[in-house]
């Protein structure tokens, strides 16, 4: 099985530090590496990736945890997140310890050793393809090339164990089957496959076509050569094939790793969880598609006469390098699916390309590495289509403008020999300067620094008051601060409460408002937007103010499940003695205008407007009683209906009256399903 190793000279010293050169300009244009600046699912899954990391602990049996909660009989409960393997997330974890008492300094060390990886990554990349192709300028220029896209240079900071972290293990694991194949190092190769299996599950997408191309290169030899007994030699051989040992220590050690994630999850919901029904194993069935679809994207969007296409798409972006300007509003947005002349025209890029990958094969030396590296991104984005739409799955596709810059390189070396190579490497080195420059400057169009840097603080004010307290936190409230769904990271290692969890408000030691009033409830007076209140002395403050615009109004308008009173442009709902359950129902606002005009353009077809509410955004709970306030518009109002839907479907209560006239007192109460 051995092959002819490439001259030790091909990884020379000078290739190798100019790539470390130029890779050096993604921590040049980095910006702000400690904010969550960058647009779409970057700073999400950073949030994501950094509280799982932040909240392992031997405590726990570390134990992936997205976020502490209280169960709904008020008992410490967790998210967790733990489906893949825990040695990312150790790594994260060992890289922001230092940093504890900094939220800022903790995230830049974490997206320091994601750019790390990156780096590490290009290098095993480069050194794979020195032996690979033999040739160190055709493996500088095709690193390069490889890794100025723009889904690598977007996300290559993202605090994840599925990009940069994932694809230095591939990339270690796919050294390791080189030196194999040149060297007959089997030992190594399953060290470095177990080392790989302990970062990401991507490792097997590279073992899958490596092995079964190898097995079936070994058994049609057989095939051929002993014709007399064809089955049982080719059955005997493929028994002692080393890539079929390889397959099978992979997939036991995986599912050691897997197993060691479920039993600690499985202790976590205190054993009392069926395995089926452990989220861990929920998301890995969705992520399949056996246990239903879990993508944003509806069936047609997963049929394969489009999702196909799609990752052609993908593939077309992923050879592009994102170096001239003018490029840029083209390759800017949402790019997971083809769409209009530039989905068409990326789509059938990604087909000739990987096509020409697929011609070029004939003339490689290493056929079955080859293949492998064109097929894996395949073997990833097939079986897990349902979880597709997230963006930096086109990482997945690496492996073929690493074959095809290789493979074109060697064809223009054997055509035009070395110089042009050599003048090819330095345009190279420039195209992935200028793509990391020009990444960066989308970066700065996002960042809000300052208001950033505010919300920051504000956090680590809160983070020091809220230790072995619960929080609850209106996710409304992040959304308006401009921080988007980024509060798991913020709230590591405390129990914190959402808007799902509104039903157990009341359990909460602190809220978290962007008002600062109170003064009574405000315990972070210095903060800037977001700030800390008691929940109890906040609820009675509201109370209060609630009770003394209702004196005002006078009677209530109506009497319904909620006395209804209505205060200047005001509507007030309250209730004196309300379960959790009375709240946590969505409210139904609806406004009929006296003129039809003033209705906004969108509502226009439905003929009212449309106010509906939670009471955790616009109301008070807690201390057997709770109310609402909403604002109306400015615009005459001829009648209202409001009241409550029944979660699944159907209303409440429902009731209805027209302003300047008495009011009926009946209140209607539909059916479940009316």
């Amino acid at each position: 099985m051995r092959e002819p190793l490439a001259s030790l000279r091909t990884a020379s010293f000078l290739p190798l530090l100019l790539l470390l050169l130029t890779l050096a300009t993604v921590f040049l244009f980095s910006n702000d590496r400690g904010q969550f600046y960058r647009p779409g699912h970057h700073s999400v899954a950073t949030d994501h990736w950094l509280a799982v990391a932040r909240n392992l602990s031997p405590e726990h049996g570390f134990l992936g945890i997205r976020r502490h909660v209280l169960d709904a009989d008020g008992n410490p409960a967790y998210l967790p997140y733990n489906r893949f393997p825990l040695g990312g997330f150790l790594l994260i974890k060992l890289a922001i310890m230092p940093f504890d008492h900094s939220l800022p300094a903790a995230l830049q060390a974490a997206r320091a050793l994601m750019l790390l990886c990156f780096v590490g990554m290009a290098v095993l990349a480069y050194l794979s393809l020195c032996r690979l192709c033999g040739q160190r300028w055709i493996a500088l220029t095709a690193t390069l090339l490889s890794f100025s896209s723009y889904y690598w240079l977007h996300y290559n900071d993202m605090v994840s164990t599925e990009v940069s972290l994932d694809f230095l293990a591939v990339l270690l694991c796919f050294h390791g089957m080189l030196v194999f194949t040149q060297e007959g190092r089997f030992k190594q190769l399953l060290a470095k496959t177990c080392i790989a299996l302990l970062i990401g599950w991507h490792v097997y997408a590279l073992l899958l076509p490596f092995i079964l191309l190898h097995l079936f290169k070994e058994g049609r030899a057989v095939w051929l050569r002993r014709p007399s007994a064809q089955a049982r030699a080719v059955a005997a051989t493929l028994l002692r094939s080393r890539p079929l040992r390889l397959g099978m220590v992979a997939l036991l050690f995986g599912v050691a790793v897997l197993g060691f994630n479920l039993v600690n999850e499985y202790r976590a919901l205190d054993g009392e969880t069926a395995l089926a029904e452990l989220p861990s194993v929920q998301s890995i069935l969705k992520r399949t598609g056996i246990g239903g679809e879990s993508s944003i994207w509806g069936a047609g969007d997963l049929a394969w006469p489009t999702y196909l296409p799609a990752q052609f798409y993908r593939i077309g972006r992923m050879a592009l390098p994102y170096a001239l300007p003018a490029w840029i509003d083209a390759l800017q947005g949402s790019p997971g699916w083809p769409r209009g002349l530039q989905g068409l025209i990326l789509g059938l890029a990604g087909l000739a390309l990987f096509c020409a990958c697929l011609i070029g094969l004939k003339s490689a030396r290493h056929r079955i590495l080859f293949a492998t590296l064109i097929l894996s991104g395949f073997c990833w984005a097939l079986p897990m289509r349902y979880q597709a739409w997230h963006n930096y799955e086109a990482v997945a596709y690496t492996g073929i403008p690493l074959a095809f810059f290789s493979l074109l390189l060697l064809g223009l070396q054997r055509r035009f020999g070395k110089r042009l190579i050599a003048g090819l490497a330095v345009a190279a080195m420039l195209v992935f300067a200028l793509s990391s420059q020009q990444m960066a400057q989308i970066g700065l169009k996002h960042r809000a620094a300052e208001r950033q840097r505010a919300i920051q603080s504000d956090f680590q004010a809160i983070r020091e008051l809220t230790k072995g307290k619960t929080t609850f936190i209106d996710q409304q409230e992040i959304i308006a601060s401009g921080l988007g769904f980024v509060m798991d990271y913020y709230f590591s290692g405390r129990i914190a409460l959402a808007s799902g969890e509104a039903d157990r408000r009341d359990l909460a030691d602190f809220v978290i408002l962007r008002e600062r009033a109170p003064a009574a409830s405000l315990h972070t007076p210095g903060n800037q937007l977001l700030f800390l209140h008691d929940r109890a002395a906040y609820n009675a403050w509201r109370h209060a103010r609630i009770d003394a615009i209702v004196a005002e109004a006078g009677v209530p308008i109506l009497r319904a499940e909620f006395d209804i009173h209505l205060h200047g442009s005001q509507l007030i709902y309250l209730k004196r003695a309300c379960r959790r359950e009375d709240a946590l129902q969505r409210f139904f606002l609806h406004l009929f205008p006296a003129n039809e005009d003033d209705l906004p353009a969108g509502r226009r077809a439905f003929g009212f407007d449309n106010l509906d509410f939670y009471s955790s955004t616009q109301g008070v709970g807690g201390d057997g009683r709770c109310g609402a306030i909403t604002q109306l518009p400015s615009y005459p109002i001829a009648r209202i209906r409001t009241g409550q839907f029944i979660r699944g479907g159907g209303q409440l209560w429902k009731a209805e009256f027209t302003l300047g006239e008495p009011p009926a007192a009946a209140v209607d109460r539909p059916r479940a399903g009316g």
